[in-house]
Order: structure tokens, then C-alpha cells, then sequence
């Protein structure tokens, strides 16, 4: 079967991805773009919204009702997932990942694929159309062990985001900057409680661009210092408030796992000095995200494809 194309999360990403120099971008290649980059801004302000003194209060209580409601019916854990959740809730949870044999072979299939593209940019991703022809890895992530622990964390319905399946590549530094929105210090904005797991389909050392966090007690005392707490941070300053002992780097063999909400946790990647990083990630909100982002899901018409293999609520996690 012929490999399908792989498409670059850079600016000029399709246009080197189809071989183009990028001077000759058009306003329509520009488009997608500039709509994300509203559509993320307007996400940023609708939080801000949400927690400023006037609406705080009201959508503070309106949140804990619901809250409130959905308790009874959120999924019974394990003492293991238990002890996962307790875990994350302090910073993120690291585990080894046991895929099943088919589902290790799709991600396994993704890393020769990015691999095998010839690129200079920081980092490459899966498609969409990449993640229809070879299903198996995004369909995993509807597993009931993961809308289990999504659920017990987020505390209401959940709906699954999608699946970003990525490889960090050795750059220049020059290089490297244009990748900084995920290399510097953030928090993620999707929604109130987020639920990610990272899985790491290569080995990855301090090098190798680890996932890297501080504590949520360290959060709270970042996000007093920067007030708006959608702004990237700089090592520089993250040192002001956070020593470098307690920034977390995580690292690991093939198949390690991180459990971690990263709209609680400021985060970031570390630049890939020298090796590569392959991984996939697999990302759930409620059901009323703040933002989504379109590149991690699947088409409409290959989910409805699926529907047949789904159970009831492996459908409704889905986007409606």
C-alpha cells in the first residue's frame, strides 16, 4: 500500500510537504491558519471570561452543579486507576502502556512513515487522512480504560479530541524557534479539567525531547506571577518562580506513558538535542470544550464508517 503523505505542524509545512517553496504561499494557503490562530484566541478570551470577578462567581456555581449531578454516574476505578488519578492530580502519573498487538503495529507503521521523510522543521505530525488509512491508534483511544479514567478526572461526560501522532526531529536552534509555542512553558486551553496521554513510541533520554512539567502546586504560584495564564513562559522567568530541580522531565524506554492535565500543569518539550521523539497523544475535555482542534479527529464520514465497531458510548464521546 502506498504510504500516505505526512503533513509538517510548521507555517510552511504544505508547501514543503508538496515539494513548494514557501515564498510562494497564497492568501489561501495562509487561511487555514490565520482561522486557527482566531479561533484559539477566541478560546483564550472566553476563558478569561469565564474566570474574570464578574462571571466567575456564576459559571463557578453552574460548573459544580453539573458537577454535582454527574457524580453518581461517573465510572467505578480501580485501585490502580485510583492511585494513576491521585498521581496526576499533584503534576502527571507515569506508567508502561500495554497495546494490544494490532494497535502497537499502527503506531509502529507511523513511526516508519515519519521517519521516512526527508525535512529540516522541528516537528512533523499525522493528518487526518494518515489517521483514516491506518485507523487502529485513533480508535484505541476510545478504549474504555481511558474514557474511564477521562471521566473520573474531568468529573462530567467526556468527549475525546482526537489523536496527534508526532516525531520531534534534531534541529538548529534557528530552527527550533519556530516550534517554540510547544517548547516554552505553557498551559493548554481546551477546557476546564483536560485528560492526555502521552505514549513515547521511541525511546526517549534527557536529549531526546522529553515531556517535560512542574508540579501543580508550582502552577499555582506561575500563574500568580503572569496573571494571564495564557502566556508563554521563558525558562528565564519560569526560573524566577520554579528552580530547575523541580522542572519533571520525563523519560523513558519505548511504550512509557504520561498521564497529565495540561490546563493545570504548566508544561512544554523540550528541544530534541540528540534524538528523535515519536509519539502519540490521545486528548479528552467534556463535552463543551473551550476549543478543539480539527487536525486530531477524524473526518465525519470515516466516523460514521466506524460506528458499527463502537459501543454506545464510545459513539457519543465522539464529536457530535
Amino acid at each position: 500500500m502506498t504510504r500516505p503523505l505526512l503533513a509538517t505542524d510548521a507555517a510552511e509545512g504544505s508547501q514543503l510537504a508538496a515539494g513548494q517553496p514557501t515564498e510562494r504561499r497564497t492568501l489561501r494557503d495562509r487561511l487555514p491558519h490565520a482561522v486557527n490562530a482566531v479561533v484559539r484566541t477566541s478560546a483564550f478570551y472566553r476563558r478569561a471570561l469565564v474566570q474574570s470577578p464578574v462571571v466567575k462567581p456564576l459559571s463557578d456555581a453552574h460548573y459544580k452543579a453539573r458537577l454535582a449531578r454527574h457524580a453518581r454516574n461517573v465510572p467505578t476505578l480501580s485501585d490502580d486507576q485510583r492511585e494513576l488519578l491521585a498521581e496526576m492530580r499533584t503534576g502527571a502519573a507515569v506508567r508502561h502502556m500495554d497495546m494490544p498487538a494490532a494497535v502497537r503495529a499502527s503506531a509502529d507503521r507511523f513511526v516508519d512513515a515519519l521517519g521516512s521523510r526527508q525535512t529540516d522543521v522541528p516537528c512533523i505530525k499525522a493528518t487526518p487522512d494518515d489517521l483514516t488509512a491506518d485507523p487502529a491508534l485513533f480508535t484505541w483511544g476510545l478504549a474504555p480504560h481511558f474514557l474511564d479514567l477521562a471521566e473520573a478526572h474531568i468529573g462530567l461526560p467526556v468527549r475525546y479530541l482526537g489523536t496527534e501522532v508526532k516525531r520531534e526531529l534534531v534541529v538548529s536552534p534557528e530552527v527550533s524557534r519556530l516550534h517554540d509555542a510547544v517548547r516554552c512553558w505553557h498551559l493548554d486551553h481546551e477546557d476546564r479539567r483536560i485528560f492526555k496521554v502521552i505514549v513515547y513510541l521511541s525511546d526517549v533520554t534527557e536529549g531526546a525531547a522529553p515531556f517535560g512539567y512542574v508540579e501543580r502546586s508550582n502552577t499555582e504560584r506561575v500563574r500568580e506571577l503572569i496573571r494571564h495564564h495564557h502566556d508563554v513562559v521563558s525558562d528565564e522567568r519560569m526560573q524566577t518562580v520554579v528552580r530547575n530541580d523541580d522542572w519533571h522531565q520525563v523519560t523513558g524506554p519505548k511504550m512509557t506513558g504520561v498521564f497529565v492535565d495540561t490546563g493545570q500543569v504548566f508544561h512544554r518539550v523540550f528541544p530534541a538535542m540528540t534524538a528523535e521523539r515519536y509519539s502519540v497523544t490521545f486528548a479528552y475535555s467534556s463535552k463543551h470544550p473551550y476549543f478543539t482542534y480539527k487536525n486530531l479527529m477524524l473526518p465525519r464520514r470515516v466516523l460514521r464508517q466506524l460506528r458499527s465497531a463502537l459501543t454506545p458510548r464510545q459513539w457519543d464521546a465522539l464529536p457530535g
